[in-house]
């Protein structure tokens, strides 16, 4: 990814504590959640980590579980429903990846990941 890790590498370094086992990172990218984080595809699920001095912040989705991935470019809004998305669902995970190459190059690595859900960018 194009500089999208910046402010992201210590959580890129403790990454591998929050992987299980037989996962494998598909692609990352920097994100913000709660804070600039990392936010990882992996053959399993997609995760956002972001470890402040003060706060954390943890959000993983099993791709078993997910219904959809909405990456809004208006937002540059990356969401992921367990549910049918619609205007009352609530997304399971919800980020902002600001550059588009780095969102596209996400949601490739999750349609490349078995069982990855119907993936929409609005």
């Amino acid at each position: 990814m194009r500089g999208g890790l910046l402010g992201a590498m210590k959580e890129v370094k403790l990454l591998a504590e929050h992987l299980m086992p037989d996962e494998q990172v598909l692609a990352l990218t920097g994100a913000h959640g709660d804070g600039s984080g990392v936010l990882v595809c992996t053959n399993r699920r997609l995760l956002f980590l972001f470890i402040g001095i003060v706060r954390r912040q943890f959000l993983a989705v099993e791709w078993n579980a997910a219904k959809a991935v909405v990456y809004t470019r208006s937002a540059r809004t990356l969401q992921v429903f367990t549910t049918r998305p619609s205007k009352r669902a609530v997304p399971a995970l919800s980020v902002r990846v600001y550059d588009i190459t780095d969102a596209e190059a996400i949601i490739n690595a999750a349609q490349a990941a078995s069982a990855a859900p119907r993936l929409d960018v609005a």
